[in-house]
């Protein structure tokens, strides 16, 4: 038998005119216009990928030494343990940018390194980024390095940062990383 309109329970997520539905010979009252809801600021995300010709163990061991990035990546002109604390690496970049990162969490295990961005000069919040190894047969692997970030106000949906990221950071540091190694 079916259930009475007016007695059904409304279902999470559905508004509730619909699941109270006018029954004939009822008329609804219209409602007030509601404000547009504020809808959190979204994340933007820069990713890039690279197969390597290179082991992933001699892959990870250059990753995995967090403060030694400018060792493998061009665009870092140095890169040094922070003297008060061995998990930040202070940055300085080839055209004279100054940043340093943190380092959220190691697994030797997963072949993965997370960091994040102490103090830098872009124009964004909650930068979270991640490099992942994974072993591709016996002599090659595979990296992923992916970050995700708040733009700051104004600055849209950071779509230009992270292709900036993508294309001038990961990429750059992800081909370099493939030519290590090699005579």
């Amino acid at each position: 038998m079916p259930k009475n309109p007016q007695h059904q329970n409304p279902q999470p997520g559905r508004d509730l005119q619909q699941a109270h539905p006018v029954l004939p010979g009822q008329r609804r009252e219209p409602q007030a216009p509601q404000p547009p809801r504020q809808h959190p600021q979204r994340y933007a995300e820069a990713r890039a990928h690279r197969v390597l010709d290179r082991a992933a163990d001699a892959v990870w061991r250059e990753v995995r030494d967090f403060p030694a990035l400018a060792a493998w990546h061009p665009g870092i002109a140095s890169s040094t343990a922070h003297p008060d604390d061995p998990r930040l690496r202070d940055l300085v970049t080839t055209d004279g940018l100054r940043l340093t990162e943190a380092l959220h969490a190691v697994d030797d295990t997963l072949m993965t390194l997370e960091y994040g961005f102490v103090a830098h000069p872009f124009p964004l919040t909650d930068y979270r980024a991640r490099l992942e190894v994974r072993a591709e047969g016996d002599t090659r692997s595979s990296v992923i390095w992916t970050a995700t970030f708040r733009p700051a106000d104004g600055d849209g949906d950071g779509a230009a940062l992270a292709a900036q990221f993508e294309e001038g950071v990961f990429a750059v540091g992800l081909e370099a990383l493939g030519t290590r190694g090699r005579s």
